[in-house]
């Protein structure tokens, strides 16, 4: 039995040495070329900017900061989940890492509700499309996804067992296996979170 446990180690963590970072570099590799392509085009040929340029042009910055944290997760995982830039860093890149998530989700509800008034409302199709509306729509994107994804960084931390750092989202003083467990129960909340945001704005 204890045989076949280490096996199941030896597996997941050949698994996230090898898949997590051969797919977290193609994820940096394309991400990073395909925004910095978007944000140039809205930027140099799209010309007058309506609401719904400057929300996709949102969209894509916070894309492009989720796929800048890509080469530490790469670097995280290859060296066998061991963390040596640092607890700032390790902050900073979940920080990211969340915040992207929040971030593109609330974007895409904002385009979905311009769309919808403009659908419901034609009148006011020349009202909806004005710049101040998507300046204002990003403004509060980003203040709420701050809002949501501050808290987290109280349980940000490093965590160290065996002579290793651990840069685990949800810091804890038990062993990291426990600290895996403990995840179980917040993300059932997470993504019931998610959901539920999901169908409030589309339906």
């Amino acid at each position: 039995m204890a045989g076949l446990n280490d096996s199941c180690t030896d597996l997941e963590l050949v698994l996230k040495r090898c898949y997590l970072s051969v797919c977290y570099g193609i994820i940096f590799i394309v991400g990073l070329v395909g925004n910095l392509t978007s944000i140039s085009i809205y930027l140099a040929k799209l010309r007058p900017w309506k609401s719904s340029s400057i929300i996709m042009v949102n969209l894509a910055l916070t894309d492009l900061l989720y796929v800048l944290t890509m080469p530490f997760l790469v670097y995280y995982y290859s060296n066998e989940e061991s963390w040596l830039l640092g607890d700032f860093m390790c902050r900073f890149v979940r920080f990211a890492f969340h915040f992207h998530l929040y971030g593109s989700i609330l974007s895409l509800c904002c385009v979905a509700i311009f769309r919808f008034v403009v659908v419901i409302q034609p009148l006011r199709v020349a009202q909806v499309q004005q710049k101040v509306w998507g300046i204002v729509a990003c403004l509060v994107v980003w203040v709420v996804a701050a809002a949501e994804v501050t808290p987290m960084l109280t349980s940000l931390s490093l965590t160290h067992e065996d002579n290793m750092t651990f840069c685990v989202d949800f810091a804890n003083t038990k062993p990291v296996g426990s600290i895996r467990e403990s995840w179980k129960p917040r993300l059932v909340v997470v993504v019931f979170e998610k959901n539920l945001k999901m169908s409030f704005f589309y339906c």
